[in-house]
């Protein structure tokens, strides 16, 4: 019966862990597709702060739609990495507790396996104990 209970424990941990690596490989796509899109941000905001200032008198009058534009594009990545966010967070939560749940898996398996270990060391050393009674008896 041990054994079957042991032989439970581990499935249900492979399992466990199974999901933890699929949403962690989730959880690692998503999080290089919000450094991704805060790199283009960083990128630029750069470029507003490199090209922001008129350097021609022709060019006096594209500044202000061109200032514009990279704001609307650096609102736009904003969005999409605040759209992202609560998925990652919900990501991190499920992770964190399936983690405690192939701990605990983990724990009681050990738990059994170490009992089931003591219970053999014990069988083993009354039938030593035994055996030694009956040579002593001869």
């Amino acid at each position: 019966m041990a054994r079957r209970r042991i032989a439970a424990l581990a499935l249900l941990e492979r399992l466990r862990r199974h999901e933890i690596e699929e949403q962690a490989r989730e959880l690692g796509a998503l999080r290089a597709r919000i450094a991704e899109l805060e790199r283009q941000r960083e990128a630029l905001r750069e470029r507003l702060r490199r090209d922001a200032h008129v350097s021609t008198i022709e060019a006096a009058p594209y500044l202000g739609d061109f200032i514009r534009s990279i704001r609307r594009e650096i609102a736009v990545l904003e969005a999409e990495i605040a759209r992202f966010s609560p998925r990652m967070d919900e990501l991190e939560a499920i992770m964190q507790g399936r983690f405690a749940e192939l701990k605990t898996y983990e724990t009681v398996r050990l738990e059994k396996e170490w009992e089931m270990l003591r219970q053999l060391q014990r069988r083993e050393a009354a039938e030593l104990e035994e055996l030694a009674l009956q040579r002593w008896a001869r």
